[in-house]
């Protein structure tokens, strides 16, 4: 079988699992978004792990640890992350019968509980870079590392220096800064690997 062929069949099998898993997310019997932590499970397997995962499948094999390994990143990074959109959404998800973890834990608690996850992933890049498992720029890579590390702390900062003012707030800045830390992410190991 050609080596092409077989690269967009990996890319399909893990498209249509991650397929499965979006629509479970919201739709019956799963509906993972009202089961707590199931909620940020079943975003951080296909937003984190498998995007990075599929998207490495369209050049190489993923028979190989290094998309996992950096898949595994992005994946604990969403994590928690993916909580920061749930403090705006206390009212609607209570309403809507969604056990969140502001919901279910409160806004302090559940700020600390996803606090870790803005941080600590990024430290496997240099773990990967040593291990010779990350084959990109070495360099690159350890920037990129304490770049996403410092822009962590940084967002972490303002998820609990005032918990109780992410319920408040329709989008709170750790929200938006979520998305420019994935975005920042992508960028850097998309340079590391071409440069």
């Amino acid at each position: 079988m050609p080596p092409g062929l077989e690269a967009h069949r990996e890319c399909f099998w893990i498209v249509l699992f991650t397929s499965v898993l979006v629509w479970a997310y919201s739709a019956p019997p799963f509906r993972t978004k009202a089961n707590g932590v199931w909620a940020n499970v079943t975003i951080a397997i296909p937003r984190g792990l498998l995007l990075k995962v599929a998207g490495w499948s369209t050049v190489k094999t993923v028979l190989d640890v290094e998309p996992w390994f950096i898949g595994t990143i992005f994946g604990l990074f969403v994590l928690g992350a993916s909580t920061t959109k749930d403090f705006a959404d206390i009212e609607g998800d209570r309403a809507g019968g969604c056990n969140t973890l502001p919901i279910l834990y409160g806004v302090k608690k559940a700020a600390w509980m996803i606090a870790p996850f803005f941080v600590l992933p990024f430290l496997l890049i240099p773990v990967g870079v040593r291990r010779g498992i990350l084959t990109g720029n070495p360099v690159l890579l350890d920037v990129l590392a304490a770049s996403l590390v410092l822009y962590g702390i940084y967002t972490v900062y303002l998820l609990v220096r005032k918990p109780e003012e992410l319920a408040f707030t329709e989008n709170h800045p750790s929200w938006t800064h979520m998305y420019l830390m994935m975005m920042v992410a992508q960028v850097g190991f998309a340079l590391a690997y071409v440069l």
